[in-house]
């Protein structure tokens, strides 16, 4: 990067030629005197939503000038230094070349990991500049992603200014074999497990497909497609899932495993959906060996490792996890279910479908086709002689009656079901018609839970909390909490990994007087608190102040 001294406040280049006029100073290690001045923070914070106090005050402290990349356009010279999947992952752009020096748009001019690649590979000294995030996503899909998708367009034989358009069995089977398409599809799945993405998104629409990763529950957009393309990406996908290339107007649904060089196995579970202007697809990622936490990474605290403990020792009983779709109920149970293993026990399980796959556990899968459901399942395994029975979910009448006739049988009954507290959970279950007495002899525990996105330890940054977030949580207004303010590390996003906050009601003899028809859910919920559960919410909270998650994000997952 450039010696130049560090201004009070960063210029802004947003035209070709103030571009190249800062270079050649910063060639020279001169300071480069802008004829307009530093730019204060309200003219950067005007230029766009985009434009975050963040990037002022980064800019300012690497002493590095803005860039509007709209105004920019690279020189063919300067994007060909580096590969379009190079300017994707450090997220860079390279804008102009002279002299044996290149001027590089960059989202984290301060990443010197990413400022020593650039270097290498182009050959060239770097001086970075920095852009807005949108700027460089923007510039990637104009001077890199369109360029690359003509070309592959013309080798394809189709037309690169054409629309989606439905292809024939004999056409799509001849497009997911081009090495092009392959090696597009692949490099989608590589990138999105390299940057620990849970799930692939490809959404068609008017002007091309837009693909984004789902990372520590969020959408990050990685780039678009051009419309002509899309048939034969989608065309790969479905074949890698051994779905009907031919339809084009129903839901399908497939799954596979994508073997990398060094022997390790990702499960894909792909959805395509018809949209109006193609088929929708998703592209669910599930490492088989990472994905399964043992029961000391669910964070629970000593007392309640005692008290989960103590549900697995049971011989009999009902544990149940509960929450939203994707907050780690799942895992959860996974993880017991190793725990358990150690015991010689019979364990059968019954999923829809079958995550991750465990030795020594019998695990079978709902087919609706052959009427193999939750609830058949479990009939069929009290003959199977089963110690431990997993049942994927709740979802009804008949599965929740038979689930507590297993619980009360002889057997430790765990399972899921959709409530936001520990609390509703006796409710829903007496809704479902689960008679109360039976329900009272048969629940152990309830734990309520959500997935939160933790801070990043690499740009943590004082957080400036609104102040109803604070009046809702009950805050004080002189605490300090942090967040992340993005960065190489966490992709950006101020996150990075995420981890379970919880509550957990164990049924006491108080909570089972309560267990009635027409049961009050605050009631327990209070008696639940007397018998020591932290509540989610402040649970959530506690994380914050022990600097872990940002009190935004506390407010975002409180169970209300």
């Amino acid at each position: 990067m450039s010696a130049n001294a560090k201004p009070a406040s960063p210029h802004l280049i947003k035209a070709p030629a103030e571009l190249a006029r800062w270079l050649e100073f910063s060639q020279a290690g001169s300071t480069w005197n802008h004829e307009g001045g530093g730019l204060s923070l309200a003219q950067w914070l005007a230029l766009g939503d985009d434009c975050t106090e963040s990037h002022y005050e980064q800019a300012a402290s690497l002493g590095v000038p803005l860039a509007r990349l709209s105004g920019l356009e690279p020189d063919a010279s300067a994007t060909a230094l580096i590969r379009p999947e190079v300017a994707r992952r450090l997220r860079a752009v390279p804008l102009l070349v002279r002299g044996g020096s290149v001027a590089v748009a960059m989202e984290d001019p301060g990443n010197a990991e990413a400022l020593s690649t650039l270097d290498f590979l182009s050959r060239q000294r770097v001086q970075a500049v920095l852009a807005t995030g949108r700027d460089i996503r923007e510039a990637i899909a104009r001077h890199y992603d369109q360029v690359e998708d003509r070309d592959i367009a013309r080798q394809l034989g189709v037309d690169p200014t054409g629309t989606i358009v439905e292809t024939t069995e004999q056409e799509a089977q001849r497009l997911s074999r081009e090495k092009p398409v392959v090696r597009i599809v692949h490099g989608l799945i590589a990138e999105a497990v390299a940057r620990r993405a849970s799930d692939i998104h490809l959404r068609p629409g008017e002007h091309g497909t837009d693909v984004l990763y789902r990372i520590d529950d969020e959408m990050v957009p990685v780039r678009r497609i051009m419309s002509s393309l899309h048939p034969a990406v989608t065309s790969r996908i479905k074949v890698l899932g051994s779905m009907n290339l031919a339809e084009h107007r129903k839901p399908q649904d497939g799954r596979t495993s994508f073997v990398f060089d060094d022997g390790r196995a990702i499960d894909l579970r792909i959805s395509v959906l018809p949209a109006v202007f193609g088929e929708s697809v998703v592209v669910r990622l599930l490492d088989t060996k990472e994905g399964l936490w043992d029961i000391d990474q669910l964070g629970l605290t000593p007392e309640d490792r005692r008290r989960i403990d103590d549900v697995m020792s049971r011989s009999h009983g009902m544990f149940l996890t509960t929450g939203p779709t994707g907050c780690g109920k799942s895992t959860t149970l996974y993880a017991m279910l190793l725990e358990l293993r150690k015991q010689r026990i019979n364990i059968l399980t019954i999923e829809d479908p079958v995550e991750f796959y465990i030795d020594e556990i019998q695990q079978m899968q709902v087919n609706r086709a052959a009427q193999f459901t939750f609830a058949s399942a479990m009939r069929n395994f009290l003959r199977h002689d089963p110690d431990v029975i997993m049942v994927g979910e709740i979802r009804d009448r008949e599965t929740a009656g038979i689930a507590v006739e297993s619980a009360l049988t002889g057997h430790l009954l765990l399972s899921t079901l959709h409530t936001n507290t520990a609390a509703t959970t006796v409710t829903r279950l007496l809704d479902l018609g689960v008679e109360a007495y039976l329900l009272r002899a048969s629940l152990l525990a309830v734990m309520s839970q959500r997935l939160v996105r933790l801070t990043c330890t690499h740009c943590r940054e004082v957080e400036d909390v609104d102040p109803h977030i604070r009046e809702s949580l009950g805050v004080g207004p002189d605490e300090v909490f942090h967040k992340g303010r993005g960065c190489s590390h966490c992709d950006g996003l101020g996150v990075f990994k995420r981890r379970a906050v919880y509550e957990l009601m164990v049924v006491s003899p108080r909570i089972q007087s309560l267990i009635v028809p027409g049961a009050e859910a605050d009631q327990i919920h209070a008696a639940a608190i007397e018998d020591g559960m932290v509540p989610l919410t402040q649970a959530a909270v506690n994380l914050a102040r022990e600097g872990l998650i940002s009190l935004t994000e506390a407010w975002r997952v409180r169970a209300d």
